[in-house]
């Protein structure tokens, strides 16, 4: 999958790869913490919208609404509101990976995702790349994810796209 040569062994600092579920707790924790982040953009956006269908009619469980009992401004910010906070929960981790190697709950358990040669955090692009590439992990029921429990280097697919390594540090 991956084109690069291995690192030069004369050249590598000496690591520990991060296993799977120190990993798993990792991204689970930054998950979380990039959602509490979003969160009130997102009750806003809730808000808003039912804001908008206030004046509907509502019969056991069902909302009925007429053109003109529906406020269209409020319902067009929640939903722009909602995009936002989706948006937001995607940029920030993508944020930490790239700058940091780590995220707040991932520091907190001294997990770095790094530059396979340089140990170096892997920057924008490739955090982008890595997260695109974590969706095709998971595709084909989470083998790629499963992939770092036989690997010498603890790679994921994502990990071997954009060559990079989840270490201890």
């Amino acid at each position: 999958m991956n084109s690069l040569p291995p690192p030069d062994p004369s050249t590598r600092v000496a690591w520990q790869y991060a296993g799977f579920w120190v990993r798993l707790f990792a991204r689970i924790g930054d998950n979380v913490i990039a959602l509490i982040y979003a969160s009130p953009i997102l009750v806003g956006g809730i808000f808003l919208v039912a804001l908008g269908v206030q004046n509907c009619d509502t019969t056991n469980d069902t909302i009925t609404c007429t053109s003109d009992q529906i406020e269209w401004t409020p319902i067009g910010l929640g939903i722009a509101a909602l995009v936002v906070s989706v948006v937001f929960a995607v940029v920030v981790p993508i944020r930490w990976i790239a700058t940091t190697g780590a995220g707040p709950v991932s520091r907190r358990m001294r997990v770095r995702v790094v530059c396979r040669r340089t140990t170096t955090p892997i920057g924008t692009g490739r955090a982008v790349g890595r997260l695109f590439g974590s969706f095709v992990s998971g595709a084909i029921f989470y083998l790629g994810y499963l992939w770092m429990l036989w690997d010498s280097e603890k790679q994921t697919w994502h990990d071997k796209l954009v060559s990079s390594v989840v270490i201890r540090a």
